[in-house]
């Protein structure tokens, strides 16, 4: 009688072992699709913040090359080379602006490429 409530006792006992491990690992499992969760969404944030930049960047540049080609027309008009020192200014930071802008893209499509294999 002892030997079988001994087996009916370790079987009880393996029964609950093997319920506590799965409980365990379904748990790390849970952890980890929220770790994944909470990743997807600060890259999600990023690439937002990314986007704003570049479309911010860009209306500077277009604006800069659209204020430097006035600049260039007004020197024409009245042959003032103030006028020329100024649109050059300009477009000197287009120019600077636009490698910016290339940078940002770089870093926006590498953050997209980053989100894709998430």
């Amino acid at each position: 009688m002892g030997d079988t409530s001994n087996k009916a006792l370790l079987l009880a006992a393996s029964s609950a072992r093997r319920k506590y491990m799965d409980y365990l690992e379904d748990e790390r499992k849970k952890k980890e699709s929220s770790g994944r969760g909470e990743k997807r969404k600060a890259l999600d944030d990023e690439i937002e913040e990314l986007k704003k930049k570049k479309r911010c960047l860009e209306k500077d540049v277009n604006a800069m090359t659209s204020s430097a080609d006035e600049f260039a027309e007004k020197a024409e008009k009245t042959h003032h080379l103030t006028w020329i020192s100024k649109s050059n200014s300009l477009r000197r930071s287009a120019k600077e602006k636009t490698a910016e802008l290339k940078a940002v893209d770089e870093l926006l499509d590498e953050k997209l490429l980053q989100l894709k294999n998430c």
